[in-house]
């Protein structure tokens, strides 16, 4: 085994897994069309992001999840990133922010499919050049070994998070059509998050997408008024009607955060709980998050241009602490498909 590939594989051990992707099975050509066809039901299902590095619900937030019918849940398992290996001289591509799971209820799950999601960055694109077939297997197999490993049921999905470029379309899309193929013969859909300046282009080769509706704003700019969702922000890539190539959802943010400047405007830092942050003299704080009404004018923007979800709405993301700034009623409203 190539050195490069080490770590991954250490990796999948280190959390348990024993078992190899069985390849023998020759891909059945009709099965994109079962799968794309399960994707059609008018039935519609709300879902959420969990984009934490523990997951462990209290009892409060299963609760939220039953209360408002949230029968998917998009876990972060963790993020793909390169990091230099000073005996080579290379660049290694490995696995950091591993999600650890707390013990889950049997009967907190019963009614929630899990799709569980990796982060990948666009440095580590460009080292799996060329490399694509064989990165798509160990990224699989990791995020279906953890799904084992960690009793999330049956992985009907998994999830592809990247902000890939123009220069690096050709490595995700090739990693995307190789993940794709390797979970065909198992009934397992490939999506991918689509942001808003990706429209434009081609789609990736994937069973469906997620459109990001959050972060749309230059978030270290002192000019900003809100980097997480603006309909200034959204409105230039949503000009006309768009007939994107593959099914789509969208994501809605339920959060909100400070954005802390130095004098003279520099961009300072992120700060998570901006009420409780003293400011050095000369520094600014521009508070951020994203009202219901802002939100549902983002929604019918949208869904003016793209078309209802293909789904279902997500919100992002699973914290009680941000979700209590909503209420039941604003959740309901994102929600909605009527």
């Amino acid at each position: 085994m190539k050195n490069y590939t080490l770590i991954l594989l250490l990796a999948i051990t280190l959390i348990g897994c024993r078992q190899a992707v069985d390849e023998t099975t020759q891909v059945d050509q009709s099965m994109q069309q079962v799968i794309t066809t399960a994707y059609k039901s008018t039935e519609t299902t709300n879902a959420i992001y969990h984009w934490k590095t523990t997951f462990a619900p209290d009892y409060k937030e299963w609760e939220f999840l039953h209360r408002h019918n949230i029968t998917r849940l998009y876990i972060h398992m963790f993020d793909v990133v390169t990091e230099r290996n000073y005996e080579s001289g290379r660049w290694d591509i490995v696995p950091i922010a591993t999600t650890k799971f707390g013990q889950i209820a049997p009967e907190n799950i019963k009614n929630i499919e899990i799709i569980p999601t990796a982060y990948i960055t666009v440095e580590a694109l460009r080292e799996m050049k060329g490399k694509e077939q064989e990165y798509a297997e160990l990224l699989v197999e990791r995020l279906r070994a953890m799904a084992r490993y960690n009793k999330l049921g049956k992985t009907q999905e998994i999830q592809f998070d990247c902000d890939w470029t123009k220069s690096t379309r050709d490595s995700y899309f090739a990693l995307c059509d190789a993940a794709r193929n390797l979970m065909r013969e198992d009934s397992i859909a490939l999506s991918a998050t689509i942001r808003l300046h990706q429209l434009s282009q081609d789609a990736p080769p994937v069973d469906r997408g997620v459109l990001m509706l959050y972060n749309t704003g230059n978030l270290k700019s002192v000019e900003t008024k809100n980097s997480i969702l603006d309909i200034k922000d959204v409105e230039p890539y949503l000009k006309q009607e768009i007939k994107y190539p593959i099914p789509l959802d969208y994501v809605y943010p339920t959060y909100g955060w400070g954005v802390k400047f130095y004098r003279g405007g520099n961009f300072n830092a992120i700060v998570s709980n901006p009420a409780t942050e003293t400011l050095e003299k000369g520094e600014t704080m521009r508070n951020e998050r994203p009202t219901v009404e802002e939100i549902l004018e983002v929604k019918k923007l949208v869904e003016k241009q793209l078309g209802k979800p293909s789904i279902g709405n997500i919100i992002y993301h699973f914290d009680k602490e941000q979700l209590n700034h909503y209420t039941d009623d604003d959740i309901a409203k994102i929600f909605s498909n009527n």
